[in-house]
């Protein structure tokens, strides 16, 4: 994050925050989260909330794996294939996701390195056709997760080195570390900070796509009066209305008994 320019009040809550969220977002903290034993092995705990087995074996769930992670090492370079295969599968299940990947395919999965089982975890996630294609000509990729890997390491300056994709059984998936001290910071958070938290992540997203774009040709676009700008607020406005009234009628709904809802999520 890109602190330069934000008031110190603001870069020591960052700075605090980044700290203390470092040392869990790990794969140790996963593993200290979400690891189990059964007969002396580990696996990775169940939750029909979050994670479950879909009926499988743990021998059909492992021989699923071997087709993700043969079809994986294709999709990296050599020298990162020589360092995976050095890693054991041990156990793999289904996550449930979250809203914004709701139908998608997603795999949560447990590998040991060779020296003191040191736990590894890669997620494996469906990618889909892209919202563009409709509009704009057909993606130059033959895999939907090989196209957001692309993406990927050509906006961010320093993407995930074990970035893959995979296909199986004729869905596009990208792979990914999971959690490896990725930080998301909560509401609560940055209530107090939200303008100047927003400004950080305007720039940072303004950035990966002059990386990712024609820088001159955005420019152009956007030019240099107000108007690019009235469009971003008010577009903004009107989707923070229409969550407001969406969700609005949903407490309705619920109120009058026309939709279920749970006292807690689980």
């Amino acid at each position: 994050m890109p602190l330069k320019g934000l008031t110190s009040e603001f870069v020591e809550a960052a700075t605090r925050t980044i700290e203390k969220a470092t040392t869990k977002r790990t794969h140790l903290g996963v593993a200290r989260q979400l690891l189990t034993v059964q007969d002396g092995e580990p696996r990775i705990s169940l939750n029909p909330m979050k994670r479950v087995d879909e009926g499988l074996t743990h021998a059909q769930r492992l021989r699923a794996y071997e087709q993700v992670y043969d079809t994986y090492l294709a999709s990296i370079p050599a020298h990162l294939r020589r360092l995976v295969n050095r890693f054991t599968r041990v156990d793999s299940v289904r996550q449930i996701v979250g809203v914004g990947s709701v139908g998608m395919r997603v795999w949560l999965h447990l590998l040991e390195g060779d020296s003191g089982r040191q736990p590894v975890f890669f997620q494996v996630k469906q990618a889909t056709t892209s919202v563009y294609e409709e509009f704009l000509q057909p993606r130059a990729f033959d895999n939907h997760g090989q196209r957001v890997v692309a993406g990927q390491r050509l906006m961010q300056s320093a993407s995930d080195m074990f970035l893959g994709y995979v296909r199986v059984d004729g869905y596009d998936h990208y792979v990914r570390q999971f959690r490896d001290m990725k930080i998301i910071p909560s509401g609560e958070q940055i209530s107090g900070y939200l303008a100047q938290f927003a400004a950080v992540c305007g720039r940072a997203l303004a950035k990966s796509h002059a990386r990712s774009g024609d820088p001159e040709a955005i420019a152009g676009y956007i030019g240099k009066g107000k108007a690019f700008r009235a469009g971003i607020v008010g577009f903004a406005r009107a989707y923070a209305a229409q969550t407001g009234a969406d969700h609005d009628d949903l407490r309705a709904a619920i109120g009058a008994g026309t939709v279920q809802a749970a006292d807690r999520g689980w």
